[in-house]
């Protein structure tokens, strides 16, 4: 009797198992017990717990509850992975980056894509042992080099003596971001975790001004993890992070950075299509931003999607317009904070909306050109359009076409693991049944069945 959401909250917090046990000065054995369910915290050490969970004692009391796992972990079987051989190739040794959306954790779990019994694609958390045992003993014991030694290193957690930490830290994360937009967040997180534990070590020895530029780095840190778990399907995680990311900005006293991390909290609610939070958090980024900004313009583009999943054509469809406009016109004021927001930008983010309000010609069309316009380097962000495009093709030109796109897409996904392009993939993979005697569809379907360990 797992207790999964109570594992869950250590990870979001940023504590490995031995982290949390040594803050409560406990034995490793000892949160190992809690999670799986066989102890409990003594009395005396739940308000220190509930304090380093960012918990009230009542929500300590329901992580601590022991329930069953949602759908049993293990056995799994593997399929062989996409390779040179081709989908399914017998005898063909698996890539980890084959292995569903199997995004490396900070203390050594790993995030992956399963298909259910039911048919259902899930995203759970197991240890790296277990998928290792899983997926070895499916694939003859072959060596799975990737997951065996953790995450390919991102850029290194080494701060030059010559340059101030600070700035040392903001050139590491935009290494980060640049990183993320090709290999999407399997290889991130771990990464961008640990730089925020060293920051908050840094700050512990720091003072004035020092200090308060490392909280200001500190939130737009928090913000990208919120951003990375958002991308890997992991919602509870990403609003963690993007609450305390607004508690850091506002302690820093940067106001671009809490209002661009407000309208972002808008795009994490449309993605868990949360129609009215989107709606309201994106009014309150466009009341707070700078008037006739960049900022207020990407409040107006997640609020538009907030209002196509309440089904406002017309809300919608203003909302999108004043975004267009205010993206023309040249705004020296917070210009640094989504930077990358242009017209392209905001015209993909309207053919998602059509796809909602069921316009599914507009949607393709939209989708088709927001994939022309995108720079090479965004490889993760063209798998997203091109399995949003996908759904909309389905409706609009037919499943051959669909299926094509969306084996495009798939490629995208298994290699930057993103939840985003799974999730569309995995609702297209249903809507694709009753044509599964078409060869496109056929061959998308195994193809998606091949990177996704499966529930026996």
């Amino acid at each position: 009797m797992k207790r999964d959401e109570f594992a869950q909250r250590r990870r979001a917090m940023g504590f490995t198992q031995e982290g949390l046990a040594e803050a409560l000065t406990v034995d490793r054995s000892t949160v190992v017990r809690w999670e799986s369910g066989r102890g409990d915290p003594q009395p005396f050490q739940m308000p220190r717990l509930a304090l380093l969970l960012q918990v009230t004692a009542a929500e300590l009391v329901d992580l601590l509850a022991p329930v069953p796992a949602n759908v049993p972990i293990l056995p799994w079987q593997t399929p062989v992975a996409l390779n040179d051989a081709g989908p399914g190739a017998l005898g063909a040794v698996p890539d980890p980056a084959g292995i569903g959306s199997a995004m490396m954790l900070a203390d050594g779990e790993v995030r992956v894509g399963c298909r259910t019994s039911g048919g259902r694609i899930i995203f759970v958390t197991m240890p790296r042992r277990a998928l290792l045992r899983s997926a070895a003993g499916a694939a003859g014991a072959a060596v799975l080099p990737g997951l065996a030694t953790g995450p390919e290193p991102g850029p290194q957690l080494v701060l030059s003596p010559d340059v101030h930490p600070v700035e040392n830290l903001r050139q590491l994360r935009k290494s980060l971001v640049a990183c993320d937009n090709v290999l999407g967040p399997r290889q991130i997180v771990a990464s961008s975790q640990e730089h925020v534990r060293l920051i908050q070590q840094l700050r512990r020895e720091a003072s004035g001004r020092d200090r308060l530029n490392l909280m200001q780095v500190q939130a737009e840190y928090a913000e990208f993890c919120s951003w990375l778990f958002q991308d890997g399907g992991d919602h509870r995680a990403a609003q963690y992070w993007a609450d305390r990311a607004v508690d850091w900005s506002t302690s820093a006293g940067d106001h671009d950075l809490t209002v661009y991390i407000t309208a972002r909290k808008a795009q994490l609610a449309g993605d868990m299509r949360e129609s009215l939070d989107a709606v309201d958090l994106a009014d309150a980024a466009q009341r707070i931003a700078p008037p006739q900004s960049r900022l207020m313009a990407l409040g107006a583009v997640y609020g538009a999607h907030g209002h196509a999943l309440l089904g406002d054509e017309l809300a919608c469809q203003r909302a999108y317009d004043q975004a267009l406009e205010l993206v023309s016109v040249p705004s020296e004021t917070g210009a640094n904070r989504g930077h990358w927001l242009n017209a392209a930008y905001v015209e993909a983010q309207r053919a998602r909306s059509w796809a909602v309000l069921g316009q599914y010609e507009a949607a393709a069309t939209g989708f088709d050109q927001a994939i022309r316009a995108l720079p090479a380097s965004f490889r993760r962000d063209r798998g997203v359009y091109l399995a949003r495009s996908a759904g909309a093709q389905l409706h609009a030109t037919g499943p051959e076409r669909a299926a094509a796109t969306a084996s495009e897409a798939l490629s995208i996904a298994s290699g930057t693991g993103s939840a985003r392009i799974f999730a569309e993939l995995a609702s297209l993979d249903g809507k694709l049944q009753p044509w599964s005697a078409v060869a496109e569809v056929a061959e998308f379907r195994e193809a998606l069945d091949s990177v996704m360990l499966h529930e026996v």
